[in-house]
């Protein structure tokens, strides 16, 4: 697969599915892998700005070419070149501030002590979190940054650790500016408002302010694709400035200057000897048993003979997102054109500590491979959308 660059020109209204209240078009904190998916499928199947595809061609499209991402990329102010890799912040990391001082805590599988009960979590086969060491004073700070740098990111992947005296600011960025726009229809042929015609938009600000005014920071989606053979048409990507979001708002498409990360070095050593391992969402997911998958110590939903345990996992309120169905008719009851079902995701972000069963070392070293930038959402349509995309780490287990 290669990696592109997205690049909005203006700020981008990233919609999730739900109906505008009031004349007001508000956007997402952050677009979901969904629209972007379409975006790329929709660039693939247009001649010359024009979407030709139809019939049976939009299921064979939708299922040939498959999309990971979208992670936040900075750019270079100078040329557009990666400057770095961004990742949401990992949620078995809580900050605490205490007489001025911030604290970075871990989260880490706890396992309860004699005549204790949680039957929420036991019901489920799973352990509290819990934070490890002394007592933990403070309260949450201002201004956590919600992107990670994967620097100070493959730091916690590969040893998570506590750590007393953090400067936020040099973990990753905050988030995502939201910038407000009001808008006013126009009678047509004239220079003349229509009254009472007002709408209000709001839109995701890919260009901030940086050192000095002439130098902003600036960033892109980033993504994962391949081309494919659709009803006897190669379809490629090209590079390109095209729609993206609401309003058709522009953005500049083009190749990245390199690939995504690998994983750190020692990082498989560990898991293998271990067979301990934390999976990190980088995209929502979709599971269809909530915040917990559907392959919880059943098969990998990649293949192969590791299966994956869930012994505990640091998941926030789930997100709710939607779409329009444009895919050909599919009979009476499901007609062309219609609302697609509204689902329930695990957030980006999201941690979940693995036992790793069954098979060889060279198994649990391919599984490791495999699941290392990969989508682990438990139905395939949403894996090829790229729900679920995730990265692995490394946790010890304690004892009180």
């Amino acid at each position: 697969m290669s990696v592109w660059l997205i690049e909005p020109l203006d700020p981008l209204i990233a919609r999730d599915g739900r109906p505008a209240a009031v004349g007001r078009f508000t956007t997402t904190g952050f677009p979901y892998p969904s629209m972007v998916a379409g975006a790329v499928r929709t660039r693939m199947g247009s001649e010359n700005g024009a979407f030709t595809l139809e019939g049976d061609a939009l299921k064979e499209l939708t299922k040939k070419v498959h999309v990971r991402g979208p992670l936040l990329a900075e750019l270079s102010p100078d040329d557009g070149t990666v400057d770095q890799w961004l990742a949401p912040a990992p949620r078995d990391a809580v900050f605490l501030e205490e007489k001025g001082v911030i604290a970075r805590r871990c989260l880490a599988p706890r396992p309860l002590d004699a005549g204790q009960s949680l039957d929420s979590l036991v019901e489920k086969g799973l352990l509290p979190l819990g934070f490890q060491g002394d007592s933990v004073h403070g309260k949450p700070p201002k201004d956590i940054p919600s992107f990670w740098s994967w620097c100070t990111f493959a730091s916690w992947l590969s040893a998570p650790k506590d750590q007393t005296g953090v400067d936020l600011s040099s973990l990753g960025t905050k988030p995502l500016p939201v910038e407000t726009r009001v808008h006013l229809a126009l009678q047509s042929g004239e220079r003349v408002g229509i009254d009472g015609m007002l709408f209000q938009t709001s839109g995701l600000r890919f260009l901030q302010e940086g050192k000095t005014r002439l130098a902003p920071r600036r960033f892109a989606l980033s993504l994962q694709c391949q081309g494919a053979t659709v009803a006897g048409r190669s379809l490629e990507l090209h590079e390109q400035t095209a729609p993206l979001g609401g309003e058709r708002r522009l953005a500049r498409w083009s190749p990245a200057s390199e690939n995504w990360p690998e994983m750190p070095g020692n990082m498989k050593e560990t898991i293998v000897a271990t067979r301990h391992a934390r999976l990190i969402l980088l995209t929502p997911a979709m599971f269809k048993n909530g915040s917990l998958p559907a392959w919880n110590d059943q098969d990998w939903p990649l293949g192969g003979p590791i299966k994956a345990k869930v012994r505990a996992a640091a998941v926030p309120r789930p997100e709710v997102v939607s779409g329009w169905d444009l895919a050909a008719d599919n009979g009476p009851d499901k007609p062309k054109g219609r609302p697609k079902p509204t689902r329930r995701l695990a957030a980006a972000g999201s941690v979940y500590f693995l036992d790793l069963e069954g098979g060889t070392v060279q198994d649990v070293e391919r599984w490791c491979e495999d699941t290392w930038l990969a989508c682990v959402s438990d139905d395939e349509q949403s894996r090829r959308d790229g729900f679920g995309l995730a990265v692995l780490g490394v946790w010890e287990e304690k004892t009180l």
